[in-house]
């Protein structure tokens, strides 16, 4: 079976959680949003477009780094494996779109002031959410 791969670019909308599974592996999860922008000539201003809202979840020695480093209204970028997990709640089938992270980093570009070198994350400057996304979280 192929695996369906991605990269999102986004905004962590969740405080990273740590947990165990049984078998003693660590997990961290928290949700990340992104929202399309897009400029319109007809009023020449910036507008929300779609966004798109996931679960990713790190897993052993990324599991392990990610507390330290990223932390809620922080933009970051994940590789990894997207999935859509089926559930039911309340009588109605759901659908989840989950994400585990195969590699997770800042997203520079973005990052409110300088990423110091050398200091220990989690580092001073964050972003903080904005826009629609901002608001499921």
């Amino acid at each position: 079976m192929f695996e369906t791969t991605a990269t999102v670019v986004g905004i962590v909308l969740t405080d990273p959680v740590t947990r165990e599974t049984a078998n003693g592996n660590r997990v961290v999860s928290f949700r990340l949003g992104a929202t399309s922008r897009r400029f319109d000539k007809t009023t020449s201003e910036w507008t929300d477009g779609d966004r798109f809202i996931t679960t990713v979840s790190c897993w052993r020695h990324l599991a392990e780094q990610v507390p330290s480093a990223v932390g809620r209204g922080d933009p970051v970028v994940v590789s990894g494996r997207l999935r859509t997990r089926e559930y039911e709640s309340g009588g109605q089938w759901r659908t989840a779109v989950e994400l585990d992270a195969s590699a997770l980093g800042l997203d520079l570009a973005r990052l409110r002031g300088p990423a110091p070198v050398g200091a220990d994350p989690p580092f001073p400057a964050r972003t903080e959410p904005t826009s629609r996304i901002a608001e499921v979280g």
